[in-house]
């Protein structure tokens, strides 16, 4: 997964900057249909913040303003999905998983991230 790939899937513009002095690590803007990311991050916490990001893109800002806590919960259940995704199309075996490896790996440290990561691996692994 790059994030060229991303940007084509989601049809977005992609713009790199630097994010040394600003309060986030990437943004989408709906206006301009551009996917903001910080050109200091690694290229897999850039994929990670862009996953976030375009989990925004259907959002409205009046929506955003009004539920913004489920709105980044559905931002984070994107990025989580296609991350457990990506990393279980890595493994022969996907009952390799080890999801608390995978949230230290990712920096995910909430219970709802967890429960997403769990939810997101037995979606995908086919598991009950």
């Amino acid at each position: 997964m790059t994030l060229a790939k991303l940007c084509e899937e989601y049809q977005v513009e992609l713009c790199l900057f630097d994010g040394s002095n600003w309060h986030s690590s990437g943004f989408y803007n709906p206006d301009t249909n551009v996917l903001a990311i910080d050109h200091n991050l690694t290229p897999e916490q850039q994929i990670q913040v862009a996953l976030h990001e375009l989990g925004h893109k259907d959002h409205t800002r009046s929506e955003y303003q009004n539920a913004r806590l489920r709105c980044e919960n559905e931002a984070d259940r994107n990025m989580i999905h296609h991350l457990v995704k990506d990393a279980l199309e890595n493994l022969d075996d996907p009952t390799e998983f080890d999801y608390l490896k995978f949230m230290s790996y990712y920096n995910l440290k909430t219970v709802t991230n967890e429960i997403m990561v769990k939810e997101e691996y037995c979606n995908l692994a086919n598991i009950i």
